[in-house]
């Protein structure tokens, strides 16, 4: 029993000599391995590893490029709205200043659209819109945007100017042209599209011609019978023109002084004048007047009185 246990004493002393010695041998052999690893890292994982870096490397460089363009147009993008903001900006403060838009008619025909600049300067598309309006009634309506036809003398800048002051100090009301260039009105400021006939909408004539007279070197024409005033421009200095024709609608001209007209003083003419409007006298003379007659002829009254003479 005791040479049993004494030589399983043995062996398991052996056994742990064997695994301390393994134990050692193995510990040197990854010594060695670790040592070798130092030595050689050019290994396959480290390859591969730096591999990786390599790739990650140069993508990384390929990426800044791109990230450059992208901030570069970015920058642009931002440069070009500033830019556009400050052109925007700039043509606002360009924009011109007008005058709100005016409603003005012809017939069936009615435009809204702004006369002259914040200024009292005619504005070039108003001018020919206004002619267009005024134009004789022998010449069609051109289309929108097509040229003046011909024959058409385009209206005098200045009545434009004049209808926008009157614009002004009625308060923007509309108005109606009655006429405006007619070339066989020889003499007339209407054959040089120097005129215009037009009423206020909600104005009496009275006022707007009493208006008109305060406007610089324009003729003023008041036609109590008609339902317009005239209008003209005339050259600088002519001062104030002003004029009432009494004459209605298709009659020659009747100039008066003043209107309504005052009474006529009673004159010389004054039986003439009531012989117009009295019914007519009898043929026979009255009894008293032949007496008076025959005594101042020398004839006896009585007996003409009973015996009347026919005046011839």
């Amino acid at each position: 029993m005791c040479t049993r246990m004494k030589a399983t004493s043995l062996t398991a002393i052996g056994i742990v000599l064997l695994s301390g010695s393994a134990f050692a041998g193995h510990a040197k052999k990854h010594a060695v391995h670790h040592s070798q690893h130092a030595a050689h890292p050019t290994t396959a994982m480290h390859t591969t590893q730096v591999h990786h870096r390599d790739a990650s490397q140069t993508k990384k460089e390929e990426q800044e490029p791109e990230d450059k363009d992208q901030q570069v147009l970015q920058q642009r993008v931002r440069e070009r709205g500033v830019i556009q903001a400050a052109l925007k900006k700039e043509k606002e403060k360009a924009k011109p200043c007008l005058h709100e838009p005016v409603s003005i008619g012809r017939g069936a025909d009615e435009e809204k659209f702004s006369l002259t600049r914040c200024d009292g300067s005619a504005l070039p598309e108003a001018v020919d819109q206004l002619t267009v309006l005024a134009r004789p009634d022998s010449i069609a309506k051109p289309r929108a945007g097509a040229p003046l036809p011909a024959g058409l003398r385009r209206m005098d800048a200045r009545l434009v100017e004049h209808l926008q002051i009157v614009a002004d100090h009625f308060k923007g009301r509309g108005m109606h042209i009655v006429s405006g260039y007619r070339p066989n009105s020889v003499g007339s400021f209407h054959a040089t599209a120097q005129a215009l006939d037009f009423r206020v909408d909600g104005v009496r004539n009275e006022d707007l011609v009493a208006f008109c007279k305060t406007l610089n070197d324009t003729g003023c024409g008041y036609y109590p019978n008609s339902s317009f005033v005239h209008m003209d421009v005339r050259a600088p200095g002519t001062g104030h023109v002003a004029w009432i024709d009494a004459s209605g609608p298709g009659e020659s001209a009747h100039y008066v002084a003043s209107w309504p007209p005052p009474p006529d003083p009673i004159g010389a003419d004054f039986a003439e004048k009531i012989a117009k409007i009295l019914p007519p006298l009898p043929v026979d003379m009255h009894p008293g007047e032949i007496a008076a007659r025959e005594v101042f002829e020398g004839h006896d009254a009585q007996a003409s009185i009973d015996k009347p003479t026919k005046v011839h």
